[in-house]
């Protein structure tokens, strides 16, 4: 599977939001110390929903560190993500792991326009065996192994959207039955379950009855984009219960005392004057910095209301406009009736909060870069390599070039080529680096934790007109 452009051809008009329920059981929110693996196909390998994951955990709860580690292999299935099981990922040695395959389990053989053969029936019912008992030798793995496990229905194929590129009814569908076996599976392995399938089905069918050429994936039918991602997120993160509160202050101008501080405390340097507020406050945690890219998503789930609150409430003051300063930065003028109602800081971008919460976006993508490397590694490894007869080894340098150059032959003329050939290439200069780069990404995770510490502000409000 490549990764293609992604269609975002949305009316003005078209203004959603998701909020039907989006997990069939509980998912036990990510502990201090955990290690855990997610594990799926390409959606996983090349994606951002997990990272988009582990900034709201970094950001919102900065003294409870764990590592993640992306175990998505492009192309793979559910029984080949068993075969890799041992050397890509119990060598985490995970306690937690979350599983979302499927995506390449419903061969798109199978599927076309008109009646189904014979013969694509006969697959069809292969496809449910061979993903079924992919799916229980993982699972069986993961418990063995003693690792809580978090099943995903999987993220959907636009078998819908008008789009230029190939279509295969059927196979959506296919997927969706798919999720219907996990509801078995959770219940043999005590496994709980977030559903991607339906919510993005939802958002699919509001964007296509504006727009018949809208898609939440990409062109290709299969791969989200960024904001696509970002709704995976906000369903995983719904699916464990995730806080609304970011923190929230709130003062009462007339009686010159706080109301409910949450999440938060401030310092007994609290002042009250005719004009002005100050105060110092420390917030336990950092607003989440969304992209611009992920904005879109906030057309269809309700994320900031949710998930992302960082209230400045001040009731009582006298009618005007009042200045709000952050460590002398200015960040915003505000009416008195709209700071009565209470202000949510958490997109303002010129908050010092809102900038370490940044730096913190910057270096989980710095992680993102090493893994993306690792990735490109594992890609070949068990794409290519691995699948030789008779069998090379990667330390014979010859054969393991000789394998990647057929491999990419194949692919002449065809759309993927050139990935293809990027991940070979990619395979040959970064593979003698694979410890140095998995040692970095253990380096980089570290980093996130130690700085993502809130720190202590000085806010000041004040009246600087009627």
């Amino acid at each position: 599977m490549i990764r293609m452009k992604t269609h975002w051809i949305l009316p003005l008009c078209l203004i959603f939001l998701l909020t039907a329920p989006l997990a069939a059981k509980d998912v036990p929110a990510f502990q201090k110390g955990d290690r855990v693996a997610f594990i799926g196909d390409s959606i996983t390998h090349g994606g951002q929903y997990h990272a988009d994951i582990y900034l709201f955990y970094a950001t919102r709860f900065p003294d409870q560190p764990f590592n993640v580690y992306n175990c998505g292999v492009g192309s793979d299935n559910a029984p080949g993500t068993f075969k890799r099981f041992e050397s890509d990922i119990a060598v985490h040695n995970p306690n937690v792991a979350t599983i979302m395959l499927g995506m390449n389990d419903s061969w798109s053989s199978c599927f076309g326009e008109g009646e189904p053969t014979p013969q694509m029936l006969e697959d069809r019912k292969r496809c449910h065996s061979t993903y079924e008992l992919g799916m229980a030798n993982l699972a069986d793995a993961l418990t063995d192994a003693g690792c809580q496990i978090i099943l995903i229905k999987p993220s959907i194929y636009d078998q819908t959207a008008q789009l230029e590129r190939k279509n295969y009814p059927g196979k959506n569908d296919m997927i969706v039955e798919f999720g219907q076996y996990l509801e078995t599976l959770a219940t043999q392995h005590n496994a709980s379950i977030v559903d991607f399938t339906t919510p993005m089905l939802e958002v699919n069918a509001k964007m296509q009855a504006q727009d018949p050429t809208a898609t939440i994936v990409g062109g290709d039918r299969v791969h989200p984009g960024t904001a696509g991602h970002f709704l995976m997120a906000y369903a995983f993160l719904k699916a464990q219960h995730m806080p609304t509160c970011v923190s929230a202050i709130e003062l009462d101008a007339a009686n010159q005392t706080t109301g409910k501080l949450e999440n938060c405390a401030i310092n007994d340097d609290l002042k009250f004057s005719d004009d002005t507020i100050q105060f110092t406050c420390t917030e336990n945690a950092l607003p989440y910095p969304l992209t611009d890219a992920q904005t879109k998503a906030l057309q269809w789930i309700p994320f900031q209301a949710e998930l992302n609150q960082e209230l400045f409430k001040v009731t009582s003051l006298k009618p005007g406009k009042y200045q709000l300063t952050i460590d002398d930065t200015p960040v915003g003028v505000y009416l008195a009736d709209q700071l009565a109602q209470g202000i949510n800081l958490s997109d303002n971008h010129k908050t010092p909060q809102y900038q370490h919460a940044q730096r913190v976006a910057d270096a989980l993508n710095d992680i993102l870069t090493v893994t993306s490397k690792l990735r490109s590694i594992a890609y070949m490894r068990y794409m290519v390599i691995d699948k030789q007869d008779p069998p090379i080894q990667e330390s014979d340098h010859d054969a393991v070039k000789q394998a990647l150059d057929a491999y990419v032959a194949k692919a002449e003329g065809k759309s993927w080529y050139d990935y293809y050939q990027r991940q070979a290439n990619r395979y040959l200069e970064l593979s003698p680096q694979e410890d140095e780069l998995k040692a970095n990404e253990q380096s980089l995770m570290d980093h996130i934790w130690q700085i993502n510490k809130p720190q202590p502000h000085h806010w000041q409000l004040k009246r600087v007109s009627n």
